[in-house]
């Protein structure tokens, strides 16, 4: 297998990390299926996209201080029968967001508002 590290180590001293993190796979990948230069290059920008799309993600996480992040496997849709699971899977689609539609999440202290809010907060970021 040919020496990448020059490569790699150029992509690092421009900021691409993420290309630099998969390149050689990527190359493998690519000569395993034959793929065209063009398919190739997609590939490394689409991974040094995600993990750009990933940072910025985690940034905007933190620089919220949001207290907990949520996600739906985690969160006990259980606990309180009243709360319609189909219904909060079908907000975790995130669907109102492409239709610039709001949500209220509303009911009585300790019936999980808070933790529907974090869940849906931290699902919107990530469509």
């Amino acid at each position: 297998m040919p020496n990448y590290s020059e490569l790699i180590s150029k992509l690092k001293n421009l900021k691409l990390s993420g290309a630099a993190e998969t390149l050689e796979l990527r190359i493998m990948e690519a000569e395993q299926n034959q793929l065209s230069y063009s398919e190739l290059l997609t590939m490394i920008v689409t991974d040094e996209f995600q993990v750009r799309r990933n940072r910025t993600l985690q940034r905007l996480i933190v620089n919220a201080r949001i207290e907990s992040t949520k996600t739906l496997e985690s969160f006990d849709l259980t606990f309180n029968p009243s709360i319609n699971a189909a219904q909060i899977r079908e907000l975790s689609l995130c669907h109102f967001i492409e239709k610039a539609e709001n949500i209220f999440f509303i009911g009585p202290t300790g019936t999980g508002n808070y933790g529907k809010f974090l869940f849906m907060e931290t699902t919107s970021e990530l469509s």
